[in-house]
């Protein structure tokens, strides 16, 4: 072998090797990309609690399409107030509050439909009341010395379900879907059937949107990243993020946020009117 033969593979072998601080310099750099990187990827990806809320909704999605099912294609009722008495059918019973009132933990009045006649309709074909709350609603009531959860943090549509009732009761002002092959317009797809509600702003099972432009009646969630999770009539769910501070108000423990707040220009109230109904 050469003298220059052998002097370039020492050369080579020499250079396959780092020094350390090369090597120091590399593992800094990794680290300062990662911390930049991190908020990134946290914000697209989404969390344990997102999915799990989906997956409740799903089930929930799929119990609402049962009952049509087995009931001529007629939605479940969703009637503003408690649901306790013919006439008033709820998809679900009680109205959440922060007070020791039972309806804030009673789960018998989500599924069990035996008990309560008048509402519970989807208990029937869920599993599980969990499903009714989202596992990222920290909310909760104290009754006596004991500091519970509530057990509900979903709402429905007002313009979806049997008796179901355009905001302030107006007829003709915007489309109510009370059977299933009544939705057209917006399409299956684009027309949202439950919802996470703000906890401060949830009390009975219906969330309220209104056709008058840049009115917010009822708070969307915003548990997942300034986001809520949503049920579509096509059985799909989403979470969905809002873009606007206003739509997602941080308040103090028991604080309930005020109905009918005007938002000029809140793109979040024009999505939510977009997705609830259509004018006839």
């Amino acid at each position: 072998m050469s003298a220059s033969s052998l002097h370039f593979r020492t050369w080579a072998k020499r250079r396959r090797a780092f020094t350390l601080t090369e090597l120091l310099t590399l593992s800094a750099t990794l680290a300062l990309l990662s911390l930049l990187l991190a908020p990134a990827l946290a914000g697209t990806r989404p969390s344990g609690q997102a999915t799990r809320c989906v997956n409740n909704l799903r089930q929930l999605g799929a119990a609402w399409r049962m009952y049509a099912d087995d009931n001529n294609g007629r939605l479940v009722y969703n009637r503003a107030g408690t649901g306790m008495s013919a006439g008033n059918e709820a998809w679900v019973a009680g109205f959440l509050d922060f007070s020791s009132s039972s309806y804030n933990t009673n789960v018998g009045f989500l599924v069990d439909h035996a008990r309560y006649p008048y509402a519970a309709f989807l208990g029937p074909y869920v599993k599980s009341a969990s499903v009714f709350r989202c596992p990222a609603d920290r909310s909760t009531i104290l009754q006596g010395t004991t500091r519970l959860p509530r057990c509900r943090s979903l709402s429905m549509n007002n313009s979806v379900g049997e008796g179901a009732q355009p905001w302030g009761g107006s007829s003709g002002a915007t489309q109510v879907y009370r059977k299933l092959d009544a939705i057209a317009t917006p399409p299956p797809a684009s027309l949202f059937v439950i919802l996470d509600e703000h906890e401060d702003s949830i009390n009975d099972g219906i969330f309220v949107t209104t056709d008058t432009p840049w009115i917010l009646v009822d708070y969307p969630a915003s548990y997942h990243n300034r986001a809520a999770g949503f049920v579509f009539a096509d059985g799909h769910c989403e979470i969905h993020r809002w873009t606007d501070p206003r739509t997602a108000p941080v308040l103090g423990p028991g604080q309930m946020l005020p109905f009918n707040t005007p938002m000029p220009g809140n793109v979040d109230v024009a999505w939510l009117q977009q997705h609830a109904t259509s004018r006839p």
